[in-house]
């Protein structure tokens, strides 16, 4: 199955646990396929620098 999630639910996805976060793990597990293409990906980058994420980020690195 391909998935094509849209910026919300991927940082939700990222960052945090949920539904959106399962999803992201079935794709690293190989279960379904993430799909996206130039426009989302920089509308996701984009979002991401905003500085409200910058604490959950560098959280999540850890």
């Amino acid at each position: 199955m391909r998935l094509v999630l849209d910026t919300n639910v991927a940082i939700a996805g990222l960052l945090w646990s949920g539904p959106p976060n399962r999803l992201i793990n079935l794709a690293i597990d190989e279960a379904v396929q993430l799909s996206s293409s130039p426009v989302l990906l920089d509308e996701l980058a984009e979002t991401l620098r905003h500085p409200k994420f910058a604490k959950r980020i560098r959280s999540v690195m850890v």
